[in-house]
């Protein structure tokens, strides 16, 4: 089913993350205010020898400012870290050579006309993804230290032309990346 918030919001919280029981094994794309603060004191603590885990061959860099954007308007490639809070769209972009939680690798459009359900959206969603995952890393999903999480439009959006789904790579294991994955295998 998907999030719903109460009241009006402004357009890009119309859309939903897929939930967790829709996409096994793939993280939804939404954090909590204690996991960021566990993942800044991490970062902070971290270096060689920390404890926290970073998949990538570059080092982190120890002054990054993070842009904060819209989910919406993310690209591929660009890395970024889970939103501050649960239902916020608002994401820190970071450059990929220090370590972030995401990093975006598909945008793809619906092609059905009238709002099919919300499990057929995250079925029709969860193929495009899966599909994409192996062009952008190279990889199969299934053999892959990597996952995704995705976007998908909400009914609500959807009635108004929205039928762009997106596509986040992140850790299985909850790590942080060091990197782009692209074509990481």
């Amino acid at each position: 089913m998907p999030v719903t918030h109460p009241g009006p919001a402004p357009q890009p919280s119309r859309r939903t993350p897929a939930p967790a029981a829709v996409v096994p094994l793939r993280r939804v794309l939404q954090g909590t205010t204690a996991a960021l603060g566990l993942a800044l004191a991490l970062a902070g603590c971290g270096g060689p020898g920390g404890n926290e885990e970073l998949v990538g061959t570059s080092t982190p860099s120890a002054a990054v400012t993070a842009e904060a954007t819209s989910i919406f308007q993310l690209a591929p490639g660009q890395c970024f870290d889970r939103p501050a809070e649960d239902g916020l769209y608002e994401v820190a972009v970071v450059p990929c050579e220090v370590a972030h939680d995401l990093q975006m690798y598909a945008l793809f459009q619906l092609d059905e006309p009238t709002w099919p359900g919300a499990e057929a959206v995250h079925a029709l969603a969860d193929a495009g993804c899966r599909e994409q995952f192996a062009a952008f890393t190279g990889a199969d999903p299934a053999e892959s230290d990597l996952g995704y999480t995705m976007y998908t439009p909400s009914e609500g959006s959807w009635s108004e032309g929205d039928r762009q789904v997106q596509c986040a790579l992140q850790l299985n294991s909850g790590g942080r990346m060091i990197g782009s994955q692209t074509a990481s295998g």
